[in-house]
């Protein structure tokens, strides 16, 4: 049910989210909330009186930040253009769901808490062993998720608004057969192209840069040849792991892990259900019947209860993820036995037992490795806070970082030429990720020379720094920057030559010349596709310009720009489109509907928005300059 309410969730990351939210529930169970203070945060969107802080803003944006490192590791690199699109994406997420509510509000559309109740109790991520609410899970899970409960509840809620003021509407379209078999017949006609490419990195240039042509670049050019302000550090690291080898657990510790983690250790017995479910006894009763006369599991849940096969297998499972009504039978019976009908709050169910596969226990012993190095890890972080705090308290006693790391027992590294891009003219290559990190570049950018750092939490444990020198920004000499500014040149120079070409090409063509002498004379390889249908392309051109180029009258020339390379195409052939099949028209029907459905939808917010005093405040969002 979550999902059906999520399907106009608008970003990629969203998606992801969504494994690790949690509901909120306050006003529902009493469960006691996090209240955080909004302190002097400004109003970034407004809709009409309804405000939008931005320490929501930039909670959401940390939260997506951590959920991508969880999802694809921290050594996910998420760089100013990864941030801004996040950003961007929950703007724009934050606006629409504003508008909605506004507009909910307006129509005076209420979801009760009743309704979110029932949401609530149908989620398997929230029930016990015996398929009942468990507070407890929904509490960890809440606290695992970093959302608030109001935000939560609010955020179910508006989810069931969307689906009346939007999903509905939008689900109505439909696409008559006539205009899917002309789109089908459309998208099955096909044409041959002729084409040429123009590659500025290609082009040949038949002279050097003078010295004049050098100095005229460093003089046009000179504040891009600055060299930034560099300091060199010297750093200590104390990371968890070595903290964590030097740790003693003894048995009892063991034990006690063991008993009370005992899940982690064990594989449920898990079996493969087969089920339907009905609205009725009467019907579920007739499935029942036309199962015990021999009739297919499969053949039945098609004609009696509309389901297809990946409805109807639910996998392989274990006791818990069952409703509580189904799982006890079902997991004491045979295999190869039916169970039901059993009546649920969601209807009548009938089930299988297609496979068993029995549980497992991993002994104490193999576990043994798995738990020492669990608490090893615990216990380190609990010393490691201890050693910061010790580390300063010697920083404030005036302790030097050679002082320090003689007490830590560690070694100093040193970086030289480190600037605030994360680039060091050396570096001890086993700390390479650190120093590109913001916490280790802002450190090393925020003391004076001489000046010890306070102690700085890093992913495997903490660290101090000293700034060595400082080398203040200045312009770079003419002859630092000849290469660079060759280099510039020569791209200058090869897109100046390649643009004459493509100039030439496209008038030639226009005039009526073929393209084989056009490309000749040119002394450009004449290319040519095979028969494509609109659905296709070449050269990797994007379908819109693929879609332009089919618009275009045979014999016409058409410019595109493709990463850089040029391309000059001429459609020379249309294939007639053959007969479509039924199941063709039908996809293209689905897609068509799919299409027309997502932009009725954005229509339909937008004219929401129209009726609203809209406001968007980019520059403290920090997405304008």
């Amino acid at each position: 049910m979550m999902n059906k309410f999520r399907k106009l969730q608008e970003t990629w990351l969203s998606k992801f989210i969504l494994i690790l939210t949690a509901l909120s529930f306050m006003s529902l169970f009493g469960v006691s909330g996090y209240m955080g203070s909004v302190g002097k945060n400004k109003p970034v969107i407004k809709v009409d009186e309804y405000e939008v802080l931005q320490s929501e803003i930039a909670q959401r944006l940390e939260q997506q930040m951590q959920v991508a490192k969880g999802l694809f590791g921290d050594n996910l690199e998420l760089n100013e253009s990864i941030r801004n699109a996040m950003l961007q994406s929950i703007v724009q997420k934050v606006l629409t769901d504003t508008i909605l509510q506004k507009t909910a509000d307006e129509q005076n559309i209420n979801i009760s808490d009743n309704l979110v109740r029932k949401i609530i109790y149908s989620q398997a991520e929230f029930l016990d062993a015996q398929g009942n609410f468990d507070l407890q899970k929904l509490r960890r899970v809440l606290a695992a998720s970093g959302w608030t409960e109001n935000r939560y509840v609010g955020s179910l809620k508006l989810d069931v608004v969307k689906q009346q003021l939007i999903q509905n509407p939008a689900d109505n379209i439909n696409v008559p057969n006539v205009l899917a078999e002309y789109l089908t017949k459309a998208e099955n006609q096909k044409r041959i192209f002729k084409y040429v490419k123009i590659d500025p990195a290609k082009v040949k240039i038949d002279r050097k840069i003078s010295q004049d042509e050098i100095e005229q670049y460093y003089e046009d050019f000179n504040a891009e040849f600055v060299a930034p302000e560099e300091r060199d550090v010297s750093f200590i690291v104390l990371s968890t792991d070595d903290i964590a080898k030097k740790v003693t657990i003894d048995e009892a510790e063991i034990e006690a892990y063991y008993q009370e983690n005992i899940a982690q250790f064990e594989t449920p017995e898990t079996r493969d259900v087969l089920q339907m479910a009905f609205e009725n006894e009467e019907t579920a009763q007739k499935a029942s019947h036309a199962l015990k006369q021999g009739k297919d599991f499969y053949d039945v849940a098609k004609e009696l209860a509309g389901q297809d096969k990946t409805a109807t297998n639910l996998g392989f499972v274990s006791q818990d993820m069952l409703i509580a009504d189904m799982a006890e039978p079902v997991f004491a019976a045979a295999k190869g036995d039916v169970v039901g009908p059993v009546k649920s709050e969601m209807g009548w169910h009938i089930m299988k037992v297609a496979d068993i596969k029995s549980g497992s226990k991993m002994d104490k012993n193999k576990a043994k490795n798995k738990i020492v190095s669990t608490l090893r890890k615990d216990k380190a972080y609990e010393q490691a806070y201890e050693i910061s705090s010790q580390i300063e308290d010697k920083i404030g006693a005036g302790a030097s970082l050679a002082d320090i790391a003689k007490d830590m027992n560690v070694k100093i590294y040193e970086v030289s030429g480190l600037s605030e891009d994360g680039k060091a003219k050396s570096e001890p290559k086993a700390y390479a990720s650190l120093l590109k990190s913001n916490d280790f570049v802002d450190t090393a950018f925020s003391y004076n020379v001489d000046e010890v750092s306070q102690v700085v939490e890093t992913d495997d444990g903490f660290m101090v720094l000293k700034v060595d020198a400082i080398r203040d920004t200045h312009p770079k000499t003419i002859d630092e920057v000849r290469g660079e500014i060759e280099a510039l040149w020569e791209a200058n120079e090869r897109s100046a030559i390649a643009q004459e070409i493509v100039n030439e090409v496209m008038h030639d063509l226009e005039t009526g010349e073929e393209i084989e002498k056009v490309a000749e004379r040119n002394q450009l390889p004449l290319l040519k596709t095979g028969s494509l249908p609109r659905s296709k392309n070449f050269e990797s051109i994007a379908p819109n310009v693929m879609l332009e180029l089919f618009q275009e009258t045979a014999g016409t020339p058409k410019l595109i720009n493709n990463d850089g390379v040029q391309i000059v195409a001429v459609g020379i052939d249309v294939a007639p489109a053959k007969e479509p099949s039924k199941d063709e028209v039908q996809q293209v029907a689905r897609r068509t509907k799919m299409d027309l459905a997502n932009d009725y939808a954005y229509a339909l917010i937008e004219d929401f928005g129209s009726d609203y005093d809209v406001r968007v405040k980019y520059r403290l969002l920090g997405l304008a300059d």
